[in-house]
């Protein structure tokens, strides 16, 4: 673990690498970043420049120069790296804020997401994961005829609601404010009994190493109930998941029935996907 965590699309030692070269005004963001991650995660934008007396533009800017598209994509990756650590210098289990997944990649979670509908148009009762992707998928549940739709996400089962004509249950618990999402036993005990004939899973990171990862250990968990809940499995991915730090393993790639992602057809995981026994539907 230690290894991965210091591989190259490790942003907390890119930046701590950086810091030397750095102006003093990025260095002062940097610092902050590394020193108080927690905060650097969680707090909005704008508290977060009344906190380095900088400005949001100033702020982009300094996200930008590590490759990120923005600070959301900036937090989301700190969250990751901090947590793959699992005990090194850095502190872990920082979840980033659901609205920062929320702004990230939205286009291809929408193609994604439109392509996968076509996949469960004749199932009566689909199980969907919390997360940004799940909600995405959900939002596209106008297309299809009534359905009965469970899932563990607050968000999720809104953007189902809005098409007013699915019956939409949620399993109940312990609801975790950084996601939205409900965990603990009265998960477990919501799906007791229970069959569906898809589950839409998201995943955090993917990798044929690891297989199907997620931030937080009692998600991973719920997400394997979940899994035992369905006759069958589809995997929501957008390309960036394959790239990312593993975290707290779900199960191994070959265990679901189908990866849908917008990997480009000519790019070497896939065929490594194949190999290592992913059913992969490419948009």
């Amino acid at each position: 673990m230690a290894d991965d965590a210091r591989a190259s699309n490790n942003i907390f030692y890119i930046v701590r690498a950086s810091l030397p070269a750095l102006s003093p005004k990025m260095k002062a963001i940097a610092t902050y970043a590394l020193e108080q991650p927690q905060d650097f995660i969680r707090r909005t934008s704008k508290d977060l420049c009344a906190v380095l007396e900088t400005s949001e533009p100033t702020l982009i800017r300094f996200c930008k120069k590590y490759g990120r598209s923005g600070l959301s994509e900036f937090r989301i990756d700190l969250a990751l790296s901090l947590m793959a650590q699992n005990g090194d210098e850095a502190p872990t289990a920082i979840e980033p804020r659901a609205s920062d997944r929320r702004k990230m990649n939205t286009s291809r979670k929408t193609a994604i997401a439109k392509a996968a509908i076509e996949l469960v148009r004749d199932d009566n009762a689909i199980l969907l994961d919390n997360g940004s992707t799940a909600e995405s998928f959900a939002r596209e549940l106008g297309a299809l005829p009534p359905l009965t739709v469970m899932t563990s996400g607050i968000t999720v089962a809104q953007a189902a609601l809005l098409h007013e004509k699915h019956n939409v249950i949620v399993t109940g618990g312990t609801v975790r404010g950084a996601s939205m999402c409900m965990t603990g036993w009265m998960v477990r005990e919501a799906l007791r009994g229970m069959q569906f004939d898809t589950f839409i899973m998201g995943a955090d990171s993917i990798s044929i190493e690891r297989g199907i990862t997620t931030f937080m250990e009692d998600e991973a968990e719920n997400t394997r109930i979940m899994m035992n809940a369905a006759r069958r499995i589809i995997v929501l991915a957008d390309g960036t998941k394959f790239t990312k730090p593993s975290l707290h393993r779900i199960c191994d790639i070959s265990a679901v029935s189908l990866i849908v992602t917008d990997l480009s057809a000519d790019a070497q995981i896939v065929q490594e996907l194949r190999d290592a026994g992913a059913n992969l539907q490419l948009i």
